[in-house]
């Protein structure tokens, strides 16, 4: 059985060793919606959470933890679609809101990206091990407060 392993992991570490040439060579526009369509999907499981917190909506523990794991699992997701070429004035058709500041300040924009990743699963662990709602409306706060950080910095009005 060994054998038939073999290629099948030869197979995999080729596949895995070009998937960034095939990022790198994805069009602005594919880039552009990819990244727009993993921040809606996000922005889809934090939605419910900060109504809950904000009273808007009854809190449901089930949906809530549901939600927090979710955006935790996805919130490394939309940071390979930036890249060059899929900012504002990158003469591309695509709109977008990112703002050309992104390339100028790339260590920034990673800041803002692991500390909203960090948040995310700060609330899935709070979630996980039993904190009360008051603790978890407060984290979910500072999710969206690491949203909003990278908004006010690099995102277009």
């Amino acid at each position: 059985m060994t054998v038939t392993f073999r290629p099948l992991v030869a197979l995999g570490l080729s596949a895995a060793l070009a998937l960034p040439l095939a990022v790198q060579a994805a069009e602005p526009e594919d880039a552009i919606d990819y990244r727009q369509s993993a921040l809606s999907v996000m922005a889809w499981q934090l939605g419910p959470m900060g109504d809950m917190a904000q009273g808007d909506i009854e809190y449901d523990a089930e949906e809530f933890a549901t939600r927090a794991n979710n955006l935790a699992a996805v919130a490394h997701l939309p940071w390979e679609g930036f890249m060059e070429g899929t900012l504002q004035g990158d003469d591309h058709d695509a709109e977008t809101d990112a703002l050309a500041k992104i390339a100028d300040d790339w260590e920034g924009f990673e800041e803002k990206q692991e500390t909203f990743k960090q948040e995310a699963a700060t609330l899935a662990q709070m979630v996980e091990d039993g904190e009360e709602f008051n603790a978890l409306r407060r984290q979910v706060g500072a999710v969206g407060n690491s949203c909003k950080g990278c908004h006010d910095d690099f995102r277009a009005e």
